[in-house]
Parts: C-alpha cells; structure tokens; sequence
C-alpha cells in the first residue's frame, strides 16, 4: 500500500552550475634599490621591463608541456643606459628570475625551464637568454663568466648603453589544468648583475620590473554557459518504489564544429555539495538533514543515454553520442522515496568545468 505524504515546504532541488576560478594575486611593482653607492642600469630612464603578450585568447586544452603563447620585448627591444657615475664595466646579461627580493623562482616538476607564477595555476613561463637558450630557474646567480642563461649581455670594456633585441623572450606554457575565464599575469621582479671592475669579479645587484602591458589572459574556447536551476519535485510525493525524475540540460556555448570537438574531447564535470552531500561511491546525492527534511532521501543522475553519472568521478563532455544537438548534454535527477519520511526535499550541487 502506498502512502501519501505532504511536505510542509515545496520539494525542491537547486541544481547550481558554477565555473570556479582561481583568485588571482596580482603582485605591485617590486621595490627597486636606493641603497647609497648602489649600481644600477636603467632601461629609457626606467626599471620597468615592458613585454607584450603576443595571443591573449589561449587554448586551455593544449596539452601539458606544450607553448600557449608567446611573450615579445614592447616595441621590439630595450634600450640599456648605464649611470657613468657608476663606473660600470660590464653590465652582465641580467637576470635571474625572481618572485621576490632575493627569492628565486621555483620551476614546474615537468621542466627546470619553466618557472612558476605567482597567483597562477596551470600556466607557466619560459625565459630565453639573448644565445637562444632557456634559462633555468632557481639555479641562483651564476658567476662571471660561467654566467650562462643570462637574458640581455654587454661583452667587454666599459658599457654605459646597449640594447637587447632577440626573440622569442618568453613563452607561456601549460602546466596543468586552466579554468574558463580570465587570468591575470603578476609583476615580475627580475634580478640585474652589474660588473663594477674590470679585474675584480666585484658585482652589484638591482632589481627590474617585468611588467606585461597587456596582462590578461583569456581562456574562452568553448565554455559553458552558466545558469542557476531550480527542479520542483512537487509539494506532494507519493512514499514508494517509482522514481520521479526530472530533466535538465547543460549547455556549450562559443564554438562549433570541430573546436566543439576537441572541446568535449578535452573537458569534463565535476561534482561538489556543500555540505558535502554526495555519497562515498558517488552514486547518490543526499537530501538535507533538519529535522523537517524528508529523511531517507536522495538523489541519483543519469545522461541521456540512461547512463548513471558517478559525482565522484567525474563526467566527460564527449559520454552523449546520440544527442542531436551537439552543444547540448542533457540529463535527469531522480528522486528516490521508497525509504522516506514525511518532509521536505532540499538539497543542491555544483557542476565544476575541468580540462583535462
């Protein structure tokens, strides 16, 4: 015998899809030396080493390891002028990479050429010395004239300007998973060698700004698109062995064809609740816990295909072969009474995008 039960609130299942992102640190410009009898070069009266990013619409399913984009000198090169005062002999070729005053920038477990940014995830960057090679990072301050990876080198003699002017400067690489959305690139601090004698290794220590002129960094092909969804199971559910269920669609949106693709080919979703709701076996969704929520209620999902979808592993974007609509995915959320109290249904869950 079925028993009818009326809940005092409706019975609802907020279903939130929301595209999380990292909270980028965007670092101010470092503190640059004033110390007395301290030695500096400046680049056109400046500290600041300006670079311009050559594609900010990056592809967040390039594979690990591979460039995303390029980074260029702004305008082409930098103009060095020496403070004669200074009695500079040889500027060396500057420059370590920082993330800090004296601090060196550690490197991706992938690749020693690849240092890690600050307030980044899964991007990294690559710099070039003016020979063409890729400069280590967190390998300290080489001395002269061992001094190897350097990125901007005047020879010999007394130097009070020069200009670096090669290519490629930099590159972005990826290093692990990137997030639809912005991204924001940091100041970066990068630490300048000046040799002061022509027969003594005696050196001094600055610190330049690498500073990206255009900073921003967009991860945008294919997203989904974000909505907040609310399923109503009803304000009257019958106690029993029926499921009820109810439909719901996701959708991808800014590209097609074979960008879509590659797109599902490389994404998928992911599942979180708050408080954490979701079974060990990510199999079921489980309802609130007050004292007027239904007890014994949850919650499982299936695809279009009639495939249950594990919360805890993961769904990928390429599962659905016979949706007509190639930017549409399209599921069910099953509500299952059959051990159930009186009460309400109230429960939620977010959809995480991930690239694999």
């Amino acid at each position: 015998m079925r028993k009818n039960f009326s809940c005092r609130n409706p019975s609802t299942f907020l279903l939130i899809l929301m595209l999380l992102s990292i909270s980028h640190l965007v670092f101010s410009s470092a503190k640059v030396y004033a110390a007395t009898g301290f030695y500096r070069c400046n680049e056109k009266g400046d500290y600041n080493l300006r670079a311009v990013i050559q594609d900010n619409n990056i592809d967040p399913t390039t594979p690990v390891g591979r460039i995303l984009t390029t980074v260029e000198m702004e305008g082409g090169s930098w103009d060095f002028t020496c403070d004669y005062q200074s009695n500079a002999y040889n500027f060396a070729r500057t420059m370590y990479i920082a993330t800090g005053e004296g601090t060196w920038a550690n490197y991706w477990s992938g690749d020693n050429t690849v240092c890690l940014i600050p307030g980044l995830s899964g991007i990294g960057i690559r710099f070039y010395a003016s020979d063409g090679n890729a400069k280590v990072c967190n390998s300290g301050i080489p001395l002269y004239p061992y001094d190897n990876g350097y990125i901007v080198k005047f020879d010999s003699g007394t130097v009070l300007s020069g200009t670096a002017n090669y290519t490629p400067f930099a590159e972005l690489i990826r290093i692990g998973d990137i997030n639809g959305g912005d991204h924001i690139l940091p100041t970066m601090p990068l630490r300048s060698k000046l040799r002061t004698s022509p027969t003594l290794y005696s050196f001094k220590y600055g610190i330049f700004n690498l500073v990206f002129t255009n900073p921003s960094l967009e991860a945008r092909l294919c997203t989904m698109a974000q909505f907040n969804k609310t399923i109503d199971f009803g304000d009257n559910i019958d106690k029993g062995d029926d499921v009820i269920s109810k439909p719901f669609d996701v959708w991808l949106t800014d590209c097609s064809g074979n960008a879509l693709t590659e797109y599902k080919n490389s994404a998928k979703l992911s599942f979180t609740s708050l408080p954490d709701r979701i079974s060990t076996d990510g199999t079921r969704l489980f309802n609130c816990d007050d004292d007027d929520c239904a007890d014994g209620a949850y919650i499982t999902f299936t695809d279009i295909e009639g495939d249950n979808v594990n919360l805890k592993g993961g769904y990928r974007l390429n599962a659905q072969t016979t949706n007509s609509i190639p930017n549409q995915l399209s599921f069910s959320s099953n509500l299952h009474t059959e051990n159930t109290s009186g009460g309400k249904i109230d429960t939620s869950i977010t959809l995480v995008l991930e690239y694999l």
